[in-house]
C-alpha cells in the first residue's frame, strides 16, 4: 500500500492514531511506528497508575501469571517510566505537546512542589512503599532532566539532588557491587546497570564539578566494570545475567519455594545469557557513554564492553533480524537438558523476544551514531528494526496497537528452562491453567529440582510495558 503526503499527515497529526487508509496489515511510513505506539499508550492508559478504575485485565501493568490477569501496581518505578522515557525521546524528535504533557502529568503525580518524591503505593490498600535504594526506583529520575530544562522549575532539580544522595546508601557486596535489591543480597544483575548508572552519569556531567564529579564517574564506571569482570563469556562476547558476591555462595531471594529457580549454591555466575538482561546492560552503558568524559580512564573499557556485545549480537542475530530469549542457543540445537544437573528434563523451545530485540536496535544505532562502534553495525540495527516492526501489529478496525512477544519481568535463573518454559497465551481473561493446580504449587518444590514442564513460569504477552518502551526507544533512533 502506498501513502500520499495527505495520508501521512493524517496519521501523524492530532490525537488519533491511524489514517483512515491504514489497514491491519499495512506498514507505516518511516517515523510512524514509535508514534503509533505512543499514541495508543496515551489513549489507552491516560493515567498509568490508576489501578482503582481500570478494568482488571486492562491496567497498564499486570500480573500476567494469573488468569485472569490482575493489576500489578508499580508507581514510581521503571515499569512505568521506561515507556515514558521513550515517549520523552519522541517528544524531543517531534515536539508533540501531548507527549510532553503525558510525561509531565506522571512525574507531577509523584514530585511535589518542594521536589519531594512520593514512593508510596496507593493500591492495593496498605501496600508497602517502594524502596528508594532499589535501582528500579531510580530509573524514573531520568525524566527529571528534560522537565527541568524545559520548565526551569526548581522542584525537578531538588528531586534530582535527592536521588543523587541515595547512591551512597545502596548496600554493596564484598567486591563493591551494588545489591540488585535488598531481597537479593550480594547479587549484581545486569538489569540494574540501565536502571541507575545513566542517571548518575548525566547528573555528574551537568551538575557536578571537580573532585566530586570525578568520584561520581568513578563510582558508576566501577559498577559496570564489576559486572563485566564476573559475567563475561569471552568465547561468545556476551555477558551472563548476573553474579553473586556472597561469601557463603547462597543466592538469597531466589527461593524455590517462591517458584524461582536459582543457580546452584556456590556458583558465582549465573549460567544463562538472557537477552533482556544483555539489552539492559548495553543500553545502560551506551547511555552512560553519552555523558562520560572522553578522557575518563575507564571510557575505553566501557567502549570495549559495547564492542564485545555488538560482536556477539551480530553473531547470534536471527535470520529475520530478531534475537532469541536465550541468545546463544538461537533456534537450536537445544541443550541436552533444560533443568538442573542430574535431571532428565527436556529443554523447552527457544523463542524470539521483542523487548530485547528493540533495545538492541536502539543501543546499536545510538552507539554507531556516537562513534562508539563501527558504523557497519548500523546494518545490524536496521535488520533488527525490520524484525521488530513485524511484532508491532496495527488494526484500523478498532484503533489498536499490539506489541507482541515480550516476556514479562523475570528473576535471575540458574537453568535454561527458567527462561524458556513459557506460556504464550494472549487471552488472559479465561482458559485453563497450564497444568492442574496441585502440580504447580511452588511451596512443594524441592530445592534444585525442576518443576514439571507443564507448569509454565515465563509469560510472553502483548503490550507488556517493557516491550512498549523498547519499541519506542528503537523508533527514536531508527525513524528520525
Amino acid at each position: 500500500m502506498s501513502f500520499t503526503a495527505k495520508t501521512c499527515a493524517t496519521a501523524l497529526v492530532g490525537i488519533g492514531m491511524f489514517s483512515t487508509a491504514m489497514t491491519a496489515n499495512a506498514t507505516p511510513v518511516p517515523g510512524n511506528h514509535g508514534n503509533y505506539v505512543a499514541n495508543y499508550m496515551i489513549n489507552t492508559w491516560p493515567v498509568l497508575d490508576d489501578y482503582t478504575t481500570c478494568a482488571p485485565s486492562n491496567c497498564f501493568s499486570l500480573n500476567y501469571a494469573t488468569v485472569p490477569a490482575s493489576p500489578a501496581p508499580k508507581f514510581w518505578e521503571y515499569t512505568n517510566t521506561v515507556p515514558l522515557f521513550a515517549i520523552w525521546k519522541l517528544y524531543e524528535k517531534t515536539g508533540r505537546q501531548k507527549y510532553y504533557d503525558y510525561v509531565k502529568k506522571f512525574v507531577d503525580t509523584y514530585v511535589d512542589a518542594n521536589g519531594v518524591i512520593n514512593y508510596g503505593r496507593t493500591f492495593p490498600a496498605g501496600a508497602t512503599p517502594n524502596d528508594p535504594t532499589i535501582q528500579d526506583t531510580i530509573q524514573p529520575a531520568t525524566l527529571l532532566f528534560g522537565l527541568y530544562k524545559k520548565t526551569g522549575d526548581s522542584r525537578y532539580l531538588k528531586a534530582m539532588q535527592y536521588v543523587r544522595t541515595i547512591f551512597p546508601t545502596i548496600k554493596t557486596n564484598p567486591q563493591g557491587a551494588w545489591w540488585h535489591k535488598p531481597t537479593y543480597a550480594n547479587e549484581q544483575w545486569l538489569d540494574a546497570i540501565y536502571m541507575s548508572t545513566p542517571f548518575l552519569a548525566r547528573y555528574a556531567a551537568q551538575y557536578e564539578t571537580g573532585a566530586t564529579q570525578t568520584a561520581t564517574f568513578n563510582t558508576l564506571t566501577n559498577q559496570i566494570k564489576l559486572a563485566a569482570q564476573y559475567t563475561f563469556n569471552p568465547t561468545k562476547n556476551l555477558y551472563y545475567h548476573g553474579w553473586n558476591g556472597a561469601t557463603d555462595g547462597i543466592w538469597v531471594g531466589l527461593d524455590y519455594k517462591a517458584g524461582k529457580y536459582p543457580p546452584l549454591d556456590g556458583q558465582v555466575t549465573s549460567p544463562i545469557l538472557w537477552a533482556r538482561s544483555q539489552a539492559w546492560y548495553i543500553t545502560g552503558i551506551v547511555d552512560v557513554l553519552e555523558y562520560l568524559p572522553k578522557n575518563h580512564p575507564d571510557r575505553n573499557q566501557l567502549v570495549q564492553i559495547v564492542k564485545n556485545i555488538a560482536k556477539g549480537l551480530k553473531t547470534y542475530q536471527g535470520t529475520n533480524g530478531l534475537w532469541y530469549q536465550v541468545l546463544d542457543v538461537k533456534d537450536g540445537p537445544l541443550p541436552a537438558n533444560g533443568g538442573y544437573p542430574g535431571e532428565s528434563v527436556p529443554a523447552q523451545a527457544n523463542w524470539q523476544e521483542t523487548s530485547a530485540s528493540a533495545l538492541f536496535v536502539y543501543s546499536l544505532a545510538k552507539a554507531a551514531r556516537l562513534d562508539i562502534i563501527d558504523s557497519s553495525y548500523l546494518d545490524v540495527a536496521k535488520k533488527g528494526w525490520a524484525g521488530v516492526k513485524t511484532k508491532v501489529a496495527l488494526s484500523n478496525s478498532n484503533n489498536t496497537v499490539k506489541v507482541q512477544g515480550t516476556v514479562v519481568g523475570m528473576s535471575l535463573g540458574g537453568v535454561y528452562n527458567a527462561y524458556t518454559n513459557a506460556d504464550f497465551r494472549t487471552d488472559l481473561n479465561n482458559g485453563p491453567l497450564p497444568a492442574p493446580a496441585d502440580q504447580c504449587v511452588p511451596s512443594t518444590y524441592v530445592k534444585f529440582t525442576s518443576p514439571p514442564v507443564v507448569c509454565k513460569y515465563s509469560y510472553v504477552r502483548e503490550n507488556v510495558p517493557q516491550g512498549l518502551g523498547a519499541v519506542m526507544l528503537a523508533a527514536s533512533e531508527m525513524e528520525y
